[in-house]
């Protein structure tokens, strides 16, 4: 291993969404400074002799930060980076047109959109602080300030969404031209303002959650499955490639580093609860300011001291789990070349059913979702799960 991709967890926000159950925390930017600060102690910890490939910055909202902050960060690279894929993730209302030059100028080449719905009720029920109308002002400013690799992120299957309020989302999307689309539908999980909208004993009805309250109604599952659909079709016919099974892209704009992910491959993560994944070892941080301002700021600690070997079985269950996420498929030769084992003598039963199914496709070279398996690819994923 000589290349490795990057996460940088920002755990900040101006206002939790009511979906987000990510570690992500709102009015707490007296504490960005001292946070950037401990960013730099951990990243002192990577091994020098790995060169960094890809970087993304995730969160949270990570646009929260002032350019000196990120370039504070992101000179602690410098001497590895090789001009890679360096992504942000930028919610509209948070940029203007100058931070988004100095985001551009710092070597930062590729924005990550939360735009979430083009449907101004929607992004309220959602608890987005943005409009419509500020979605199409960042990306008129992102080209304005030279980037070239702009991505939105939708959710569908929102309360009280229709096919039809979807599929405009979807068009208005595609107007402004983005290299990049993903489509997320969206899960209610525990803990958040969406679960606490849920019956006292959440039920599910075929996987999905039914809203106690009825301003929340959730659409049913041939609805969601119908989003879904229209998603794929539409945007193959304006040229994006589907290529992962919520992302689909213009060619050659495919996101390289969520691509490490999906092929299971290494990435060394930054910030408070961020995992990393080497050697098919792994570790998360602390989920927490004090305990993750501890761990960063002992830089005797390093990386390697950090990382927790896994079972062979777990590594190779979730392998193959990432990799069908490709619509290319996990390749037999590669898995063959990194577990020294045939993926069709290990899973002949699993694979032979899911193929008589109609849920995969096997061919020579590959194992791939069909069209049938994009829609339960939870519970073919299952059949690789000891």
């Amino acid at each position: 291993m000589n290349t490795v991709s990057v996460y940088i967890h920002i755990p900040f926000c101006k206002k939790k969404c009511n979906y987000c159950d990510f570690v992500s925390f709102a009015d707490k930017e007296e504490l960005i400074d001292g946070y950037v600060e401990a960013l730099k102690h951990e990243i002192t910890s990577i091994p020098q002799q790995l060169k960094i490939k890809t970087i993304f910055f995730g969160g949270g909202t990570p646009s929260l930060l002032a350019p000196k902050q990120l370039e504070k960060i992101l000179s602690h690279f410098e001497s590895r980076i090789t001009y890679p894929e360096i992504s942000i993730e930028c919610n509209p209302g948070t940029v203007n047109l100058q931070k988004l030059k100095d985001f551009h100028k710092l070597g930062i080449n590729r924005l990550s959109i939360g735009a979430q719905s083009f449907n101004d009720r929607e992004l309220k029920t959602l608890g987005r602080i943005h409009t419509a109308k500020e979605i199409h002002e960042t990306v008129e400013n992102a080209r304005k300030a030279g980037f070239k690799n702009v991505g939105l992120d939708l959710i569908f299957a929102l309360p009280n969404q229709t096919l039809e309020s979807w599929k405009e989302t979807v068009r208005k999307a595609v107007e402004l031209e983005p290299e990049h689309l993903s489509t997320y539908n969206l899960q209610i999980e525990e803990g958040t303002p969406f679960w606490k909208m849920t019956n006292d004993k959440p039920c599910l009805t075929a996987g999905r959650f039914q809203m106690s309250n009825n301003n929340f109604q959730l659409p049913d599952e041939e609805t969601e499955a119908c989003m879904y659909e229209f998603a794929i079709d539409y945007l193959k016919a304006k040229g994006y490639k589907h290529y992962e099974i919520s992302n689909f892209s213009k060619p050659g704009y495919e996101c390289k580093h969520n691509i490490v992910y999906w092929k299971n491959g290494d990435y060394i993560g930054i910030g408070v609860n961020a995992a990393s994944h080497i050697n098919n070892s792994r570790h998360e941080n602390p989920n927490n300011f004090e305990e993750y301002f501890l761990m960063a700021n002992q830089q005797s600690k390093g990386l390697a001291g950090k990382l927790a070997s896994r079972p062979a079985r777990d590594e190779i269950s979730e392998t193959i789990m990432m990799n069908l996420r490709l619509l290319d498929g996990l390749s037999k030769k590669e898995f063959k070349e990194r577990f020294g084992k045939d993926i069709e003598e290990l899973y002949k039963k699993e694979i032979d059913e899911l193929e008589k199914d109609n849920l995969i496709e096997n061919t020579k070279t590959h194992l791939k979702l069909s069209r049938k398996g994009l829609f339960l690819a939870n519970l073919i994923f299952e059949k690789f799960v000891d």
